[in-house]
């Protein structure tokens, strides 16, 4: 058997080296930048100076209150905890409270709000840790419980709340796969969405950020998408091609950030939805990210990435 050798077309050679080039340049300019960069120069670990034998858990939330103060939401044995803007320890919160820290959110009034995915509950307390309003029964999941006039609507495995400009309640109930809207003083006004990966359902309601045209963006994290609501629960838009959603929160005027705790990034995303920057990677040292969950951002643009699997706080610049 006499094999024949095929002879090398110059031309489609020349077509294969000029698709490569075409391929790396679009790879440099039309990506968004610094996916899987590790660069130990925009990111710090942050010394939260703890009492003697304390120490932090899985950190799900973090927000600043008005003041500066930073509020940790960790699911160690003290998981509400604040400390000052140099990051000493001022005071715990909720003693006893919580069992699955989750979700929290602080308004514009410095009202702490947070979600428990175990108790069921969203709670808002004040800076000394009084409780003003309770959301959900303790221990109780469930769709709604309104026999012999109780009119109490519960909750399940609850992951985040936010407020809108009129001091509307909306909750991201993850376990019954919709939203929930309250009045101000936690009376139900309506619910929408229940499972499925059509516009207006979801896989898993996460994080919920509200702006100041009063729009909600919620972060469909099973379906890897943000879907956008008015306030009567009429769907807007939706986004994809922006990872795995968790916690979403503003970064400026024209920009989200949020976490992807699957890839271990924190993506930049303008306000049409387009990924216009990935920076980090997983992993467990420095300016790397294991399941980046909590997120805030201060005044100076610096965000606070709180890691579950880490036990740690970074800020990335």
């Amino acid at each position: 058997m006499i094999l024949k050798l095929r002879k090398r077309n110059p031309v489609n050679k020349a077509l294969q080296v000029a698709y490569l080039a075409a391929a790396v340049i679009c790879s440099a300019f039309c990506a968004p930048s610094l996916a899987g960069v590790v660069d130990t120069s925009r990111t710090e670990l942050l010394d939260l100076k703890l009492p003697e034998n304390w120490y932090l858990g899985e950190v799900a939330g973090l927000e600043f209150m008005p003041s500066g103060d930073l509020v940790v939401f960790n699911r160690g044995l003290h998981p509400l905890m604040l400390f000052n803007r140099k990051g000493h320890f001022k005071r715990e919160l909720g003693i006893g409270l919580f069992k699955m820290p989750h979700g929290l959110s602080v308004d514009k009034e410095g009202y702490i709000w947070t979600t428990d995915q175990e108790t069921h509950q969203v709670l808002k307390m004040d800076i000394e840790g009084k409780i003003h309003l309770i959301l959900g029964r303790r221990d109780s999941p469930g769709t709604g419980w309104f026999d012999n006039g109780y009119q109490l609507n519960l909750l399940n495995a609850p992951s985040d709340v936010a407020l809108d400009s009129n001091g509307n309640i909306y909750v991201a109930d993850g376990g019954n796969f919709r939203i929930v809207k309250f009045d101000t003083d936690g009376n139900l006004l309506s619910t929408w969405g229940h499972k499925g990966d059509k516009a207006g359902l979801f896989n898993f309601p996460h994080s919920v950020y509200i702006d100041e045209r009063d729009q909600i963006y919620i972060t469909d994290r099973q379906n890897a998408r943000i879907q956008i609501f008015d306030t009567d629960g009429h769907f807007i838009n939706q986004w994809r091609d922006i990872g795995y959603p968790y916690e979403l929160e503003r970064y400026d005027e024209n920009t989200l950030i949020l976490t992807d705790a699957r890839s271990g990034e924190i993506n930049k995303v303008s306000m049409e939805g387009v990924v216009i920057e990935r920076f980090g990677k997983w992993g467990k040292r420095e300016s790397e990210f294991g399941f980046p969950h909590g997120l805030a951002v201060d005044n100076q643009g610096v965000v606070y990435v709180g890691e579950l699997l880490n036990w740690r706080t970074q800020t990335f610049r």
